[in-house]
């Protein structure tokens, strides 16, 4: 068998005749057709009756694919997700059924973009596998995307509320808190740092370990696999949580001396700190955008703070921040690190 592309489209030459797969040629595709072909060449000598198969089965069995090379913590997403928003919707269809005014009248049932992109990652496979096998001639997928808006917002805090947030802070998490506003780490990647990441003489810090759902991980992204600026703050709480939990591995650990499992963990003691400090309720990832937008706001260098964030590219960094990037840095009379009384470690 030999493979060929035209226009994008993987064709595939069959005992001298050429014929069209109908999908995108990758190699994940090559592969899939391969294997459908051995199960074609079988079925006909056998005589095998292939029934046609529901689109939950066929999701069901891009899971199983998808098991071996997600995360634990993605791959429960990707479960949740089928069994709260496809499986309901979806059950007992006959993949041959299905038209695009079904998928029409499903998009109009969720309004979050993140879930119809996690949701489409399921489906789209699964109708890529029906046309494979021939049960039909297109996938339904040939609407436009519905425009979603999420009601997620970057609500940073202003110093002032930083610095309430941190005296509120008890013992245990104040170092924790305050880290996370002077480094722009991910919650994750603090609760994954170990003494070992720490370098205090280069004023580094390494980010090579995330901690979702109370499993320990890899970074989120390649990029976010990092070795970022140590700044003066940061130094100084790092050195007083070190006087906290001595010569242990992880930096921060919760009352049984282990890590904790998650930013959730810490969810009933940061409602009653932001209640004690009188400041409206925003999630803990806030301190992330806090971090980015006082350092943007006072002309510190884009590339830097995407570095810094983990981002894969300035471009994000300027897209998700664009309102609090400093135009006009010549007039600028102070930065951020010096209104906090600190000083830089880098250079722009």
């Amino acid at each position: 068998m030999k493979f060929y592309t035209r226009k994008g489209i993987l064709y595939a030459r069959i005992n001298g005749k050429r014929v069209s797969t109908k999908l995108e040629d990758t190699l994940e595709n090559r592969k899939l057709f391969e294997s459908y072909t051995k199960n074609d060449k079988f079925f006909k000598k056998f005589d095998v009756k292939v029934d046609t198969p529901t689109i939950i089965e066929l999701c069901e069995e891009v899971l199983k694919e998808k098991e071996m090379t997600l995360k634990a913590t993605s791959l429960r997403a990707y479960l949740s997700l089928f069994n709260s928003r496809i499986k309901p919707y979806f059950k007992n269809i006959l993949v041959t059924e299905l038209k695009p005014k079904h998928i029409h009248a499903w998009y109009k049932t969720i309004k979050d973009r993140r879930t119809i992109i996690t949701c489409e990652a399921i489906l789209k496979p699964a109708f890529e596998k029906a046309i494979l096998f021939e049960f039909i001639d297109s996938s339904p997928f040939v609407i436009k995307r519905p425009k979603t808006f999420s009601e997620y917002k970057i609500m940073p805090f202003s110093i002032d509320e930083i610095k309430k947030i941190i005296d509120c802070s008890p013992k245990r998490i104040k170092n924790l808190i305050a880290i996370g506003f002077y480094s722009g780490m991910r919650t994750g990647e603090i609760l994954g740092l170990k003494w070992e990441d720490i370098n205090f003489k280069d004023k580094t810090i390494s980010i090579k370990r995330t901690i979702t759902a109370g499993i320990e991980q890899l970074p989120k992204t390649t990029s976010s696999y990092r070795v970022i600026d140590m700044i003066t703050q940061c130094e100084k709480h790092l050195l007083e949580q070190r006087r906290i939990t001595g010569l242990g591995e992880y930096i921060f650990v919760n009352g049984d001396l282990n890590h904790y499992a998650s930013s959730a963990s810490l969810g009933y003691t940061w409602k009653n700190i932001l209640k004690e400090a009188d400041i409206e309720y925003r999630s803990i990832y806030q301190l992330r955008h806090s971090f980015a937008s006082n350092m943007l706001s006072n002309g510190e260098n884009e590339l830097w703070v995407a570095q810094m964030l983990g981002h894969k590219s300035s471009v994000t960094t300027r897209t998700k921040y664009s309102k609090y990037i400093k135009v006009d840095r010549e007039q600028r009379t102070t930065t951020f690190l010096d209104y906090i009384d600190t000083k830089r470690t880098h250079t722009s």
